[in-house]
């Protein structure tokens, strides 16, 4: 049986385990060379992978800290992000993002209309 893995980290993640590496899609929150930006990301693993990913401590991490979410049956992964940590660290920053920090948003030369 399938699993899939929802991944709302900015980098791809291969994941050290007993035979070898497990690969999980990341780049959430990055554009695409399509002009879109996802909130997060789907990868479908094996029942062996996951039995195998539960004892990498790292994988353990991201889940304990909402960034990795695995489910029984494939869901759009901007849904399921909704209910995720939103962004890691290394995550670009947006316009939403510095104004919820509070910071200074830069200025565009973009007119409105």
């Amino acid at each position: 049986m399938s699993l899939y893995v929802y991944c709302t980290l900015s980098n791809d993640q291969n994941y050290s385990v007993t035979d070898g590496k497990v690969f999980i899609a990341g780049q959430a929150n990055i554009m695409t060379k399509h002009m879109y930006t996802p909130r997060g990301r789907v990868t479908e693993i094996s029942d062996e992978q996951y039995v195998q990913l539960k004892d990498n401590h790292v994988f353990q991490l991201h889940k304990e800290n909402g960034f990795i979410s695995v489910e029984n049956r494939k869901e759009d992964p901007e849904k399921v992000a909704t209910n995720m940590e939103a962004s890691d660290k290394s995550a670009p920053d947006t316009v939403e993002s510095l104004e919820a920090e509070k910071q200074a948003v830069p200025k565009t030369n973009k007119k409105g209309k």
